[in-house]
């Protein structure tokens, strides 16, 4: 445990603490004159920074319970009813995962704003794009973003969820969904865990505040940060400013939370757990949610899609509507385009393998009884996932710049170890919290049991433990590695020259008017990373013992 504080602390602590500092202390990493100032501080608390950290605020409370209300029924049918098409609600949820913030967000704008596709196909419907282009667009956006994050929480939790809690209300006369408002508090780790990861996933998202926000003159807390770093010269001090009011504004959920889930045990997951059985769905039942299942994804998914694939396989610049496969071709051909991607596959592999490991023990400290130092941890990994990838990219820039790190030969700035480390601290605490609703079921006796037969430490945890955890941990791994193989702002920060990841190359064609070649390497990215998800899960199918597969598995009623 000394050694687990200690990499928090020198990956996610100490860079955030300089950031923050950087508002009250500008003279101390050459930022200003003050040794001691509140100016900034002052400063977030007024104007146009006031108004864009309030409508963050709220714009990512409604998403995340957008999130849970989308996400809640979709895990819960794709895991215990006969939904039809329920083997691909997983590979859709990764999929919407691959995609970067920003894609779904310029779809939208193409489809409604004047002149877009909606009123070239004769659609004259100027309510819609006053919907779309505001604050409702901005909600709708994040909240379906949040969706994956719940399905991903809820259904790992629900794995955990025996079929004898539901037939102990059933023979005590209880309706399903009777049954069902006694199964919905045994959840209530994973609900909270998919409200918090939700609220701090907006609040700290980049792509939409950029783009569909930004177009709609509807400022968010993100965007003033970025405008705060990006203007000449750049104001850290103030953005750090900002950053105080948002790490500050994830009290909210973890109070909540806190207040939810204090003096009650969560522990269900034993020896004597039985196979849920799914409900067999009627078939009107069948075609209501299958139809439901197909808006959503056609929502979250057919949008930015088609808006990808079309812009690749235009010629370059955008000067002919010809469709080709050039740009294609040009990935192949055209030395210094496919490295990036191998490179950045690479990345997610090493990242996803320390994260969960890291994010395991974390989850397992915050499933137990909650203790002073629990709460800071709590505390310290999801404030750290309010911290935007650009501000959290510039506190490791002032941590491992400095000095002292020079005379400790701690050389690591501009280096990929460095950018891998920013990996896995900006995901850790995502990681940490889509597991710890399956890890706080666990109940001590199966660890006990396998002592109890001779078993040494490890041994029983990987005879007693990792089989009922073996499933969430390879979906912990894989969201991991989603949200890396594309991650942006700290990868813009903190690459080593000459060797960009993904993400940069892609950003750099799009900005330097090779749109189509940029949107063809976007299309492959997410062929190859969705591959990878496929491979994971596919082994995982094949590999896994039987036994494995069973522990949260259902059978047919």
């Amino acid at each position: 445990m000394p050694l687990f504080w200690l990499i928090l602390c020198a990956i996610i602590l100490a860079p955030c603490a300089c950031l923050l500092l950087v508002a009250l202390s500008p003279r101390l990493f050459g930022q200003g004159a003050q040794w001691f100032t509140l100016t900034y501080l002052r400063q977030s608390l007024t104007g146009a920074t006031a108004v864009a950290v309030v409508n963050s605020l709220w714009v990512s409370s409604a998403a995340a319970v957008i999130g849970l209300v989308l996400g809640f029924p979709i895990a819960w049918l794709a895991a215990r009813t006969t939904l039809p098409g329920r083997r691909f609600v997983s590979g859709g949820m990764w999929l919407s995962l691959l995609l970067p913030s920003w894609l779904p967000a310029l779809g939208w704008e193409r489809l409604v704003q004047q002149d877009g596709v909606m009123y070239r196909t004769g659609l004259d419907w100027p309510w819609v794009t006053h919907l779309i282009m505001g604050p409702s667009g901005v909600v709708l956006l994040l909240g379906l973003r949040c969706v994956p994050f719940s399905y991903l929480a809820i259904s790992a939790a629900l794995g955990g969820l025996g079929q004898e809690f539901e037939d102990a209300a059933r023979v005590h006369g209880a309706s399903r969904s009777q049954a069902l408002r006694l199964i919905v508090p045994i959840l209530a780790p994973a609900i909270m865990s998919a409200l918090a990861i939700g609220f701090a996933e907006s609040i700290s998202d980049f792509g939409v505040a950029a783009t569909l926000a930004y177009n709609s003159n509807f400022s968010l807390a993100t965007y003033q940060l970025y405008a705060a770093i990006g203007n000449f010269p750049p104001s850290f001090p103030l953005a750090a400013g900002m950053s105080w009011l948002l790490v500050l504004a994830v009290a909210i959920p973890l109070a909540l939370q806190a207040r939810a889930l204090r003096g009650r045990s969560y522990a269900i997951l034993s020896g004597r757990t039985r196979q849920a059985v799914r409900r067999h769905l009627s078939r009107a039942e069948a075609v209501a949610a299958g139809s439901g299942l197909a808006l959503f994804f056609v929502v979250m998914l057919g949008i930015p899609g088609f808006g990808a694939v079309s812009g690749s396989l235009l010629a370059d610049y955008g000067g002919s509507f010809s469709l080709t496969f050039a740009n294609y071709q040009a990935l192949f051909q055209q030395s210094g385009l496919i490295g990036p991607l191998e490179r950045s596959l690479v990345y997610g592999v090493i990242t996803a393998t320390v994260t969960v490991a890291l994010g395991f023990i974390a989850a397992r400290l915050l499933s137990r009884h909650r203790t002073a130092a629990t709460g800071a941890l709590d505390f310290l990994l999801l404030a750290s996932v309010a911290l935007p990838g650009v501000v959290f990219g510039a506190g490791y820039i002032f941590a491992y710049n400095l000095p002292v790190m020079s005379r400790l030969h701690i050389d690591l700035y501009q280096t990929v170890q460095l950018l891998i480390i920013a990996y896995i601290a900006s995901s850790l605490p995502t990681n940490a919290r889509v597991l710890v609703g399956s890890v706080s079921q666990i109940q001590p006796s199966l660890k006990d049991a396998a002592r109890a037969h001779g078993a040494g430490e490890i041994a029983a945890w990987a005879r007693g433990v990792l089989p009922v955890v073996s499933r969430p941990i390879t979906l912990a791994w894989l969201y991991t590695f989603c949200g890396v193989f594309l991650e942006l702002p700290l990868s813009q920060l903190l690459y080593a020259p000459g060797s960009p990841p993904a993400s940069i190359a892609i950003e750099d064609n799009l900005s330097n008017y090779h749109f189509g070649v940029g949107m063809a390497q976007s299309v492959l990215a997410v062929v190859i990373a969705f591959a990878a998800v496929a491979i994971v899960l596919g082994g995982y199918r094949l590999l896994a013992p039987a036994g494995w597969r069973r522990i949260g598995g259902t059978t047919r009623g």
